[in-house]
């Protein structure tokens, strides 16, 4: 597969493999580093010494990397130059994301927030970088509010950005939302067999086929041996076993076995049954059919279900995006991530406890969601802001900051960290 190519990209690639240079060396601790604190970092330092320093102690332990890099807009702003060639900002990208790559583990995931003046060619560096089969989803997010415009002579609203997610390897698996339903309402389907039905083997598995006549779908009040009706389209036909096993071996037997056959698959699923009922299609053109899914064994006993949805794709954020520029007590304008938003993104690819990374903290909004939610952080930045704002918010968090998410997790302060710088490394 051709990958991206631009000017300098084989000393970008060269950068990414120079042995480190450097190491950590602690300027202050603040609060109480004990426990779970214990190895919270805030980093002041170039980001890719940095993380060549980190690369010993901490390869394939970050569960989260959340990253905010210059978006390149070719604007300068006050805190942060955003403005260079299309291949410098290549350039720069293409070592910081191969260490970042190496840092998560196997079961860790990377969000890379962006605007459209690079996020295209970000997710092609990223394809080459994670591999394509590991990007997972784009999420657009609502940074402004429809009727606020950024210059009243531009030709175009920017209201949206991106956040690409990639995930380290196929061990990675988001949280995803949940509801609670009560009782087993939606398994309301019971099957009868009427025949025998007819045995043959598909994709290894052994298989009952009966005609229409041969059985009957009949629906019930629900209960806890009732069943579900799911319909095998769409994203589920890549979902789970159910959805893959009917596109790889249901969908196209029309000419076999006819119109509406039913198929009872052995050894598939996770509700105990030892198989699952599967429909094929009505009819020769159709490619839908559907799959009868029992209670999971985990859930008989439960009389309330907690049933999960798939991840969104669009937040509007626009409100927080709108206030958020005095969160943490630092003043910090253009390109702020509010906490409510830094908070979505952990929450859907890590849990308390975990280790999170930014390596381009800004004005430190991610350090400051892991620390008030119990996640393990590192976060990195380079120039004078490192002290000013990152330094600074984490402090006040420390003394129970009441901004940002601290209402909604009850946050009241403590906690501690370690404030670094880099060091030469000794010469032998």
């Amino acid at each position: 597969m051709p990958f991206l190519d631009w000017a300098n990209k084989n000393q970008a690639k060269a950068a990414t493999h120079e042995a480190p240079c450097h190491l950590l060396k602690q300027e202050s601790v603040h609060g109480d580093i004990t426990g779970a604190c214990a190895g919270n970092l805030l980093i002041q330092a170039d980001n890719l010494l940095a993380l060549k320093a980190l690369m010993p102690l901490y390869a394939g332990r970050v569960k989260c990397i959340f990253i905010d890099p210059p978006y390149n807009t070719q604007s300068a702003f006050e805190h942060y130059d955003d403005k260079l060639e299309h291949s410098q900002w290549l350039s720069m990208m293409y070592p910081r994301l191969v260490l970042l790559r190496e840092l998560l583990s196997e079961d860790g995931f990377i969000v890379l927030h962006i605007d459209d003046a690079e996020s295209h060619y970000a997710k092609v560096l990223m394809d080459e970088i994670f591999g394509r089969s590991h990007y997972q989803t784009s999420m657009y997010v609502q940074v402004r509010y429809t009727s606020k415009t950024l210059k009243s002579d531009m030709a175009y609203h920017k209201q949206i950005e991106q956040a690409l997610v990639y995930r380290r390897s196929c061990a990675a698996k988001p949280y995803k939302p949940s509801i609670q339903t009560e009782g087993f309402d939606k398994f309301n389907f019971e099957i009868v067999e009427l025949a025998q039905g007819r045995s043959t083997t598909l994709g290894g598995k052994a298989v009952q086929v009966f005609r229409p006549g041969e059985y009957e779908i009949n629906k019930v009040a629900g209960h806890v041996d009732g069943l579900k009706e799911i319909w095998a389209s769409g994203s589920i036909l890549d979902g789970n076993s159910s959805g893959r096993f009917f596109r790889d071996y249901l969908a196209g037997r029309f000419d076999e076995d006819g119109a509406g056959a039913l198929y009872k698959v052995a050894n598939i699923g996770d509700d105990g049954l030892g198989y699952r009922y599967l429909t094929g299609p009505k009819k020769a053109s159709a490619s839908k059919g559907k799959y009868f899914q029992g209670v999971p064994t985990d859930k008989r006993s439960l009389e309330v279900q907690d049933a999960e949805l798939p991840i969104e794709n669009f937040y509007d954020f626009s409100p927080q995006f709108g206030n958020c520029r005095y969160e943490g007590g630092v003043d910090f304008r253009s390109g702020k991530k509010p906490e409510a938003y830094v908070k979505k993104m952990l929450d859907l690819f890590s849990r308390p406890g975990d280790l999170v990374m930014d390596p381009f903290s800004g004005s430190g909004s991610t350090a400051a969601v892991a620390h008030k939610t119990g996640r393990g952080y590192i976060g990195i930045e380079q120039g004078e802001q490192a002290r000013t704002h990152c330094l600074a918010r984490l402090i006040t968090v420390i003394a129970g900051d009441r901004t940002g998410v601290s209402a909604d997790v009850g946050w009241t302060g403590g906690g501690g960290f370690r404030f670094c710088t880099l060091v030469p490394a000794a010469r032998h």
